[in-house]
């Protein structure tokens, strides 16, 4: 077991502050969908759309045309909006959540795209017939040849996004595919300003559009870009590995740029090794420790090529974290009992959870795992669980040689913790279990509120 430890530069070892609590309210994503959609739309009717639907067959589908992809362009930049990463909003809903409304907006801007494209085409194909139609919307128009190009590159993207392919493709080849979005948008972004009546004879309603874009197109390169280009400059380097169960290492990360750093137990950063050929491979790990000026702890399962490299990693690596993210963390407790419940690797942040709760919680720990050689920081969680009032409980093997179809049941968990709808529930591991643990704890009484889990969003 290895926990970060003060190097010879450091006088002191402290935990380090919490990051600032948000002021962003959680109605204010649903209301900025909503201010932008009655925006749009209002450009739409301002400029004659209502009115149009009741007109000719050609001008109701140049209408209809006209709304989809104003509506499209809004999801996107919607979507656009959610990935920043922005620390305050992030800190408010958590990059899980964040990230899945952001799924949600992919789809939906994918479906008004389609709709914006067959409206178009019924629209053209009236007076010039349907071959006539596509030929001018994909290259005889101005500006339609590059958007046709931007258009099949957002529904490739939206495609890679769907489960069944997100799970056939490595993170990095799907993040790879997932940037060329930018260019889909970039390209299709010339049509809406040169053709249509929303933005091309209306200079009011055109300068405001740019002037989203832009800023947006700022806001991203600051958010994404910026930050990252600023962890170059303040690299960690790796102090111990320490081998904890079979193909399971603990990585310590330390140096000087985390006496200001504020981060909690629960979070998880974005890791990167400074190495030939692994800078480019982001890796989201979970502090397995409670984060301190002495260093930062990730617990690592080897499940990859990229992950394997991390359980390998040598002394002294230079490494770059993004972060901290997760709004799991013991803030979302106050003075009741905690049950805290970790799947395989998912321990590691239960661990960090763990070190920051007092004996007022009286903490009870359930550990799900396939085998004891998969086990980790068993001994540390018995102590930690002691200091605290507390208790923990392992259940070992495949679930085929378990004595409970559901290990998670409403009654299985009240054998075991019977005060459980007394207790906030915090759960980390696989997205199978997180979920059996929700409906277990929501059927033996737990309220929706006091279930915490980070999601996954990758």
């Amino acid at each position: 077991m290895s926990r970060p430890t003060p190097t010879s530069s450091e006088s002191q070892v402290h935990p380090l502050p919490a990051p600032r609590e948000s002021w962003v309210l959680d109605t204010d994503v649903g209301a900025v969908i909503g201010a932008l959609t009655l925006v749009v739309v209002g450009l739409w009717s301002r400029h004659g759309g209502v009115t149009a639907l009741g007109d000719s067959a050609a001008k109701t589908y140049t209408s209809l045309a006209q709304l989809t992809g104003l509506l499209c362009s809004e999801a996107g930049l919607l979507g656009l909006i959610l990935v920043t990463r922005t620390p305050l909003v992030e800190r408010r809903y958590g990059l899980d959540r964040m990230f899945n409304w952001h799924r949600l907006l992919g789809e939906a801007m994918a479906i008004f795209l389609a709709l914006h494209i067959a409206f178009s085409i019924a629209a053209w194909a009236i007076p010039n017939g349907a071959v006539n139609a596509i030929k001018s919307l994909t290259g005889k128009e101005p500006y339609m040849a590059l958007t046709a190009v931007g258009s099949v590159v957002i529904l490739i993207v939206t495609l890679s996004s769907l489960k069944w392919f997100r799970n056939k493709l490595s993170y990095e080849m799907w993040y790879f595919v997932h940037l060329t979005a930018y260019f889909g948008l970039a390209a299709s972004f010339s049509h809406q300003i040169v053709l249509g009546t929303d933005f091309a004879d209306d200079a009011l309603a055109r300068s405001f559009w740019v002037a989203l874009h832009l800023a947006l197109v700022a806001w991203l390169t600051w958010s994404r870009w910026g930050r990252f280009l600023v962890s170059i400059t303040r690299p960690l380097r790796v102090s111990a590995v320490t081998h904890e169960a079979e193909g399971i290492s603990s990585v310590v990360l330390s140096g000087t740029h985390l006496q200001k750093a504020k981060a909690q137990g629960g979070q998880f950063y974005v890791v990167r090794q400074l190495v030939k050929g692994r800078w480019w491979q982001a890796n989201p790990f979970s502090l397995s420790a409670q984060p301190t000026t002495a260093g930062l702890r990730f617990t690592v399962k080897a499940r990859g090529e990229s992950s394997n490299a991390f359980t390998n990693i040598a002394l002294g690596t230079r490494v770059i974290v993004e972060g901290p993210y997760g709004v799991c963390t013991p803030d979302v407790v106050n003075s009741e009992k905690v049950l805290l419940i970790g799947g395989g690797i998912g321990i590691g942040p239960i661990t960090s959870f763990l070190e920051q709760l007092a004996p007022k919680h009286e903490p009870i720990i359930l550990y799900r795992v396939s085998s004891e050689q998969e086990m980790s920081h068993v001994k540390e969680l018995e102590t930690l669980a002691t200091a605290r009032n507390g208790k923990v409980h392992t259940l070992v093997g495949h679930r085929a040689t378990l004595k409970v179809a559901d290990p998670f049941s409403a009654d299985v968990l009240l054998k075991a913790v019977p005060d459980l709808a007394q207790r906030v529930v915090i759960v980390a591991g696989p997205e199978s279990m997180v979920k059996a643990v929700q409906r277990g704890a929501r059927a033996a009484g737990v309220p929706v509120e006091n279930i915490h889990a980070e999601r996954a969003w990758w």
